[in-house]
């Protein structure tokens, strides 16, 4: 149990919500963490379920998701390792505004309303963070509007490859897609057809696809090909670009080389 809580711990403190907190404070949310297990396709919560917790993303994909009546599925976000979600719930209403289902075998780690409604009365530094994950969602969301306004779908499908590629090192590389196309598809505002269509047309600029497999001959050149037709400011998105005279340059970039 003890190496458990300090492998939790480790992880929590790492990540930004939780980060640089007082130590009681931090050990506080460790001693609150559940680690759970859930599998492909299996419900986290529903749209409409009472926000009781928030969940820190260990491993896996889990995909935020709402429907209408007649079981249309709007894909509002992608969360993977390191992500946090549903905190923002717990303050705006108390109940989900959406729904939560496991695309991958995933862990997650779970902590109560109650404690972070408790530590965020103590400590206005954590309601501050809450209130800073909500920004960033509204600002993300901001940036996907205008993607679908200004961009075209093979620019919106090089946006998606570099930022599953952001954690690789180099100038070039490959990587497995790591979950249904067809889920990134609905995520981009697509159809699956399109989507494969837009891979296609990014081989010019250097993207090969086979199969799951992405590969890609130059992050700078693909990121200029989309990222000069976006507003993200560095700090607002995983691949941040700056562009001066028709180059380049990477912020905070990390890829796998090309083997």
């Amino acid at each position: 149990m003890a190496d458990i809580e300090n492998h939790t711990g480790q992880f929590l403190s790492e990540l930004p919500f939780f980060s640089n907190l007082p130590e009681p404070d931090l050990a506080a949310f460790i001693k609150a963490a559940l680690l759970r297990s859930y599998g492909k396709q299996q419900r986290l919560f529903l749209h409409g379920d009472r926000a009781d917790r928030f969940f820190v993303m260990i491993s896996g994909w889990v995909k935020i998701h709402r429907e209408t009546p007649e079981g249309e599925e709007a894909v509002v976000a992608l969360f993977t390792r390191g992500d946090v979600f549903g905190e923002a719930a717990i303050f705006g209403g108390a109940d989900y505004p959406f729904s939560a289902e496991a695309v991958e075998e995933t862990r997650v780690v779970e902590i109560s309303a109650a404690v972070l409604k408790t530590m965020a009365q103590n400590n206005p530094e954590i309601m501050r963070r809450v209130m800073d994950s909500m920004y960033r969602e509204i600002r993300h969301l901001q940036i996907e509007s205008e993607h679908l306004a200004l961009m075209s779908a093979p620019q919106r499908v090089s946006c998606l490859a570099l930022k599953l590629s952001a954690d690789m090192i180099g100038g070039g590389g490959k990587f497995t897609f790591p979950y249904d196309k067809s889920l990134a598809a609905v995520r981009l505002g697509m159809k699956p057809e399109t989507f494969s269509r837009a891979f296609a047309q990014l081989k010019p600029v250097g993207v090969t696809v086979r199969g799951t497999e992405i590969r890609i001959d130059s992050f700078d050149r693909l990121a200029e090909f989309s990222c000069s037709h976006c507003s993200a400011q560095p700090g607002e998105c995983k691949v941040s670009r700056t562009f001066s005279r028709g180059e380049s340059i990477a912020t905070g970039k990390k890829c796998r080389a090309v083997s």
